[in-house]
């Protein structure tokens, strides 16, 4: 199997790595100071994994040609650029291209551009960051990778990129229903940057003095989900707060690190979705709306 790999920073180094350490014919496309850094000294990551690997990197999809799959790891506004700058030189009749964004927007934003039978929704679940370009810190979690096609269908392609994730260390189960798995996310993380930016606090705060106005965001969120067809359990809420509250209380996500510091950020898919998304299916929303009134100020002027 043949891969490519967009955008190398924490999510496309971390897992890029794993399968490229797996042993399969993976490259790399990235810009400006990460592909000199990945050119000059590999690709390293650091922390919970220790590993520099000499990568094929570029800036030029054409210099890799067709593959049998594509990581797009991207943010969620850099999707549409990147799959019409970089996919028609990777792309033959049967390549997948797997989603990497938190959220549910960007499959379906992909599948407009080149049809959802080439889209694969993955899901992401461990901790990294950017130490600097082409350096990864990996900081742990469950190591998983979880993907599908979108409609669930079998794929030969998809087994074996999940095979491809076994051997190089990842969690790859099947995935039964890939919508729930992506709604799943999706309620786990989103209020968390949600909250945590517009209250300017980190999660041991959310879970304090802030938590009933986080775990309605929550629930908002999860009703929002149920009423698009995703399976959450009734007691998804307090599981999440349970198990967020083995976290470390100085987290943050990148979402609300991105906006406060004004840069662009994936207001538009993840915080500024969900009231949206509630609007479509009639569901009520309202610490979502207020949040995301604050933040998509917030952003607007980040971008001005």
């Amino acid at each position: 199997m043949k891969a490519a790999i967009i955008g190398a920073g924490a999510i496309g180094g971390f897992y890029g790595a794993a399968l490229a350490d797996a042993g399969m014919d993976v490259s790399f496309i990235a810009r400006g100071k990460t592909l000199i850094a990945i050119r000059e000294h590999g690709l390293r990551l650091v922390g919970n994994t220790e590993l520099t690997l000499d990568v094929p990197v570029t800036d030029d999809a054409a210099e890799i040609g067709q593959v049998d799959v594509v990581l797009l790891c991207t943010k969620t506004f850099q999707v549409a650029e990147a799959a019409r700058t970089y996919l028609p030189a990777l792309m033959g009749p049967h390549t997948l291209v797997v989603t990497t964004q938190n959220g549910v927007i960007a499959p379906h934003e992909l599948s407009a551009i080149i049809g959802p039978e080439h889209v694969a929704p993955g899901v992401c679940r461990q901790w990294v960051k950017i130490v600097e370009p082409g350096l990864i810190m990996d900081l742990g979690g469950p190591r998983m990778f979880e993907v599908s096609t979108i409609d669930d269908s079998p794929n030969t392609l998809v087994n074996e990129l999940r095979e491809a994730c076994r051997k190089g260390g990842l969690t790859s189960p099947d995935v039964e229903n890939i919508t729930t798995t992506l709604w799943v996310k999706m309620c786990s993380v989103v209020p968390q940057g949600a909250c945590g930016a517009v209250l300017d606090v980190s999660l041991g705060d959310l879970l304090g003095p802030y938590r009933d106005v986080f775990a309605r965001c929550i629930d908002e969120t999860v009703q929002v989900a149920r009423a698009h067809s995703a399976r959450i359990a009734d007691d998804f809420v307090e599981k999440n707060l349970t198990f967020l509250a083995g976290q470390d209380p100085a987290s943050t996500t990148s979402f609300q690190r991105d906006i406060l510091a004004g840069r662009p950020s994936e207001y538009a898919a993840q915080v500024g979705a969900v009231p949206r998304l509630g609007d479509e299916v009639g569901v009520d929303t309202p610490i979502n709306d207020v949040i995301a009134a604050v933040l998509g100020r917030r952003e607007a002027q980040n971008r001005a």
